[in-house]
Formats: C-alpha cells, structure tokens, sequence
C-alpha cells in the first residue's frame, strides 16, 4: 500500500469521529429509551393487577400506552439515526476505497441522521411532558379527615 493511500485512509478515519460522536450519544439515548419504557410497562402491569374499581387506574393505563407510543417512536427516530450513521461511515469508507465521490452521499446521511436524533429527542420531551404532566405527589389529594 503505498503512503499516500495509507494518509487518506487515516484522513478518512480522522473524518469519521464526528459521526462517531453522534452514534455514541445515540446508544446512550437508547439507552434512557428503553429504561423509559422498562419502567411504562412496569407501572402498567401494576396497575393492571390492582382492583379494578378505581376509574383512575384506566386514565392513567391510557396515559401510559400514549407515553409507551411516543418512546416506541423515540427508538425507531433513534435506531433509524444510528443506522443512518452507520451507513454515513460506511460510503465514506467505500468512497475513499474505490475512488468514488461519496460526498453528497455522507453529506445526506449525516443530515438525515440529525433529523432523525432530533426527533427521537422530540418524542423523548413530549414523553417526559406527559409523564410530569400526571405527577402530583398526593398534594392535590383531599386531606384525610382529623381523628379526635
């Protein structure tokens, strides 16, 4: 292999540590995905095993499979932006390697990998909206009464 293909392949790999950056903070997104979910379906089992009389039980299981949607969602932006870098990576190398012209290609991958993260974050905050949105800590509750 001669010097100057060995330089641009190291130009290459030196390239693609952006779009390594971002796959790392995808996984790590993914990961706060998929414990959110862990804990939607958690709660929903539980409250599917309580008694059935209480009519709040139904709002918030309603509320849990709107949230369990919206993170559903959040992995498949997230999946798709990791996939998208992944692919991105992949053309560059391919473009260095045959001496092809990959730049609008990686150029289009790595935008569509933005859009994509930037959505799963969008579904990710929305979720989060909803779940705050139905906390209350019992302080709305009515007061117990005073025993004499």
């Amino acid at each position: 292999m001669a010097t100057g293909a060995l330089e641009n392949v190291a130009e290459v790999i030196g390239l693609a540590v952006a779009p390594i950056f971002l796959l790392t903070a995808v996984a790590a997104t993914l990961t706060v995905f998929i414990n959110r979910l862990a804990r939607i379906v958690d709660r929903g089992r539980a409250l599917e095993r309580a008694p059935k009389a209480d009519l709040g039980h139904r709002e918030e299981l309603t509320r849990l499979e709107g949230r369990a949607r919206l993170i559903y969602v959040a992995l498949s932006l997230g999946v798709s932006s990791a996939i998208l870098v992944s692919l991105l990576m992949t053309a560059a190398f391919i473009g260095q390697t045959f001496q092809v012209n990959t730049a609008r290609l990686v150029a289009l991958l790595f935008i569509g990998a933005l859009f994509s993260y930037t959505g799963a974050l969008l579904c990710l905050l929305r979720e989060v909206f909803i779940a705050v949105g139905s906390f209350r800590l019992g302080l709305h509750a009515p007061a117990a009464p005073e025993r004499a």
